[in-house]
């Protein structure tokens, strides 16, 4: 999944207009803006995730590139790419490993609750991860995986949500830049 805040020739002659004779100091002013919207969206990203699911922010930084806008090329873009994540990076009940344990699992993957995973345990095997048997015999185990961070911002709520607060953050701060460089020059 990924988020770009682009800037057409319209926009860009619009800025221009409005700066006059520092139009040429319309590219660096958006790529500024752009900038600063990008970040914003890095961050609304993992605010708005961990809003709806039980995930370290740590955990969705880690599948987050960021590329700049420049003068040159007035785009900036947030993309997120990554794997399916394991079940043990979210709120597993109880997570200690106990090979009789008679009651079943509970696993919380969204805020709404804990849910029950018929079959699965917590074993220790280079850390605690949670598995689930194949079959009645012993082996062969599958380690068991919730959804991947570009799933979850596939969810239109936090989709539109990040999409707006950037686009926001954008258009104030274009404002902020344009007012900015017309003080400079008039000082």
């Amino acid at each position: 999944m990924r988020v770009i805040v682009d800037v057409d020739k319209k926009q860009l002659q619009s800025v221009e207009d409005r700066l006059g004779e520092f139009n040429k100091q319309a590219p660096s002013a958006i790529s500024r803006a752009l900038n600063r919207a990008a970040s914003n969206v890095n961050s609304n990203i993992k605010k708005e995730v961990r809003k709806e699911y039980n995930i370290k922010a740590g955990d969705i930084n880690e599948t987050l590139t960021k590329t700049k806008a420049s003068k040159i090329s007035l785009k900036a873009e947030v993309r997120s790419s990554g794997a399916l994540i394991p079940l043990d990076k979210f709120k597993v009940s109880p997570k200690t490993v106990n090979p009789k344990r008679k009651s079943q699992i509970k696993i919380g993957v969204k805020k709404d609750g804990l849910k029950i995973v018929m079959g699965a345990f917590v074993a220790d095997i280079n850390g605690k991860k949670v598995f689930q048997r194949e079959s009645k015999s012993r082996l062969p185990i599958n380690r068991l995986f919730g959804p991947s961070v570009p799933q979850m911002l596939g969810n239109e709520e936090i989709k539109t949500e990040i999409e707006r607060q950037g686009q926001e953050t954008f258009n104030n701060r274009l404002e902020h830049e344009i007012n900015r460089i017309l003080e400079k020059g008039r000082g």
